[in-house]
């Protein structure tokens, strides 16, 4: 499979992609957005502008995330860069 080198999603795009990934999520438990706010903790009306909109608040996209997707995709949004150089390579091997 080729991974593609430009990424041409605008960032409206990646929220709504997002937005339809939850929302299948959530219905593939047959969860109605009232369950789903029991279970998550986000308020009904939230989750519908969520799915019809993608507007939500960073916090609740996590606890949402949290029931219906997986926490540790979000936080290797930003994983630890690695050396640059091979001297910071041999930096942190003499570390260890």
């Amino acid at each position: 499979m080729n991974t593609p080198i430009f990424f041409f999603r605008t960032s409206r795009e990646v929220q709504n992609h997002l937005a339809a990934v939850l929302r299948q999520r959530r219905r593939a438990r047959k969860h109605s957005r009232q369950e789903a706010a029991k279970v998550s903790g986000v308020p009904a009306p939230t989750i519908r502008r969520f799915e019809t909109r993608g507007e939500i608040s960073l916090r609740q996209f996590l606890m949402l995330c949290a029931f219906y997707g997986d926490l540790k995709h979000a936080e290797g949004l930003f994983p630890e860069p690695g050396p640059a150089t091979m001297d910071e390579l041999l930096a942190t091997h003499d570390k260890a």
